[in-house]
């Protein structure tokens, strides 16, 4: 059985090879974009009042943290710079 999904997984592989480096980018994109903004709309949801208590100093934390991602994200684009990331409230 695992040599017949293995055999599966083969052409799939050789579909993404044969695919240029532009097509590449724009399928990912396509994908991973869309999911980050649908999980960016969900922070958002922790603002309803009636079902969550939060401090302004945790808002402050969650914007900032989102923030600096996204700085970080411009510098990957612009320079290739990339850093870890990570996020805790305090």
């Amino acid at each position: 059985m695992t040599k017949a999904k293995n055999e599966q997984k083969k052409p799939t592989a050789m579909k993404a090879e044969g695919k240029s480096k532009k097509e590449k980018f724009i399928e990912l994109a396509e994908t991973r974009v869309p999911k980050a903004l649908k999980q960016i709309g969900m922070v958002g949801n922790l603002s309803d009042k009636t079902k969550f208590e939060y401090t302004n100093k945790q808002i402050k934390q969650i914007v900032d943290a989102l923030t600096e991602s996204l700085d970080r994200m411009k510098a990957r684009f612009e320079n290739g710079e990339a850093q870890e990331e990570s996020f805790k409230l305090s």
